[in-house]
């Protein structure tokens, strides 16, 4: 009998696609996880900003219903945002300070909240909203709008 030499090219030749099958593999599996995971942060900032509109709103209708006979307007208005367990999601703060018309109710000139009075232009707020998230997703969410509204 004839005994053939055989090397061990075939195996090691095997092992190696193996390898790199494996490795492929990996990279597409940790790809995909990577991804997951913005979408959900995109999907909780698109939260926040709508949060922001919708509280920069609520705020202007706040102020349009302050009772100012006490000489003080609505500067600071905070909001928690819970989920249908109760659980917090999202905290804005809403921060304002005024233009008026004509003498302020809010007092003088320079005092909290006020920026100018008896301007002679419509009665402004200048609106600063944010939104911060209570770590919702794998990065910090924050969304920041400042804004004049004319009322």
């Amino acid at each position: 009998m004839y005994a053939t030499k055989r090397s061990g090219f075939a195996m090691i030749l095997a092992i190696f696609v193996v390898v790199l099958i494996a490795m492929g593999g990996a990279l597409l599996m940790n790809s995909g996880a990577q991804e997951s995971k913005k979408v959900g942060d995109k999907y909780l900032k698109a939260q926040a900003d709508l949060l922001v509109k919708s509280a920069t709103e609520y705020a202007l209708m706040r102020i349009q219903d302050f009772n100012t006979s006490g000489g003080v307007c609505l500067n600071q208005l905070n909001i928690a945002v819970n989920d249908t367990s109760g659980g917090n999601m999202f905290n804005i703060d809403v921060s304002m300070q005024y233009s008026f018309r004509g003498n302020s109710p809010c007092g003088a000139a320079g005092t909290a909240g006020v920026l100018a009075a008896d301007t002679g232009k419509d009665t402004t707020v200048l609106m600063d909203v944010t939104v911060t998230d209570n770590n919702l997703g794998t990065e910090p969410i924050r969304s920041h709008e400042r804004s004049w509204q004319t009322f």
